[in-house]
């Protein structure tokens, strides 16, 4: 799995889009071609939205934690991409002859890598992206711990092993 290439214009967007949301957690795709990303879509997380949470892919013990959070609690600590968007974004990038190359997220209060429900979220999507076609993508954590310098980083996480993506900016 060979390094993907990111323009700083775009890392840019996406750390933009993370603090847009803070205390939120963010979400998003980035598309491209070969290795190089050319294109974010911005997702809406709708994890605050009643109901949301049961039916994602978390483990019992998530449930039962947001569950007990509010709204908007629950917004700061995970994502739930919806649905809706997720598929016009597939749908732009072949259109557009693109490729799914990242899955993005934002930690607001945690460091650059992926949680216990992260690996599992990956696992769970694992089938899903041959099923619909698409490349197994890397994941990119964006932390806001220290609000004035971003940490970004990409993981790859197959059958819940998770290694470094190197990332070179241009």
């Amino acid at each position: 799995m060979s390094d993907l290439i990111v323009p700083q214009q775009i890392l840019d967007e996406l750390i933009a889009h993370a603090r847009e949301l803070d205390p939120h957690e963010c979400c998003g795709f980035l598309a491209g071609t070969g290795r190089t990303v050319t294109r974010a879509y911005r997702i809406k997380n709708i994890v605050g939205l009643e109901g949301a949470a049961q039916a994602a892919s978390f483990d019992e013990a998530k449930i039962r934690h947001l569950s007990r959070l509010s709204p908007e609690e629950r917004a700061e600590i995970a994502f739930i991409m919806d649905a809706q968007e997720m598929f016009q974004a597939v749908k732009d990038m072949r259109k557009n002859g693109l490729t799914l190359q990242v899955v993005y997220h934002s930690h607001p209060h945690d460091p650059a890598r992926p949680s216990v429900t992260d690996i599992k979220i990956a696992n769970d999507w694992e089938e899903n992206w041959s099923r619909l076609n698409l490349t197994l993508p890397v994941y990119l954590l964006i932390s806001l711990m220290d609000k004035s310098r971003p940490d970004l980083r990409g993981y790859w996480i197959k059958q819940g092993t998770v290694s470094p993506a190197q990332i070179t900016t241009v």
